[in-house]
């Protein structure tokens, strides 16, 4: 959820055009619901009002400074970099794909690379191409070991 606000807001603060970022909205209110439902299912919903006030400070605060923002878009980069190395090391180790779904992991490198189309057609935005292109190669090495040891498992 904050890698979608940080991304939304720093589309916003460079005046992108609304198509290069129109799903992310949409995204981030899948997300906050999905969080409600959790919080009031789990009986904590006092810490929605905690999580909506960060999110609005978060969200000002984000373009206070230009080097802020570009900041935030970078570490964003590096944690979602950071979730598939942990993907891909989970995989490693236990040598078996289970119920990891190459589909998904496929149409995500598909959307990174139209990503990085769109990106390069629209704004050309280095930062952004930077977090594409690497989501899409990690996207990619994903799935490449999904199939290899589901076709692994198959053989044996």
């Amino acid at each position: 959820l904050f890698s979608f606000l940080v991304f939304l807001r720093y589309q916003i603060y460079y005046g992108y055009p609304l198509q290069t970022y129109l799903e992310y909205p949409i995204i981030i209110a899948q997300d906050a619901i999905l969080l409600l439902f959790i919080l009031r299912f789990s009986g904590n919903m006092k810490r929605a009002l905690f999580y909506a006030v960060t999110f609005w400070a978060g969200w000002y605060m984000l373009t206070l400074r230009k080097w802020i923002i570009d900041l935030a878009m970078n570490s964003c980069t590096l944690i979602s970099a950071a979730s598939k190395l942990a993907q891909l090391r989970c995989l490693w180790q236990t040598k078996e794909a289970g119920q990891v779904s190459a589909l998904t992991w496929s149409m995500s490198a598909y959307t990174c690379a139209t990503r990085i189309f769109t990106t390069v057609m629209t704004t050309n935005d280095v930062a952004v191409l930077v977090r594409f292109i690497t989501m899409l190669i990690l996207n990619l090495w994903v799935t490449a070991t999904i199939l290899h040891y589901r076709k692994t498992k198959k053989t044996d």
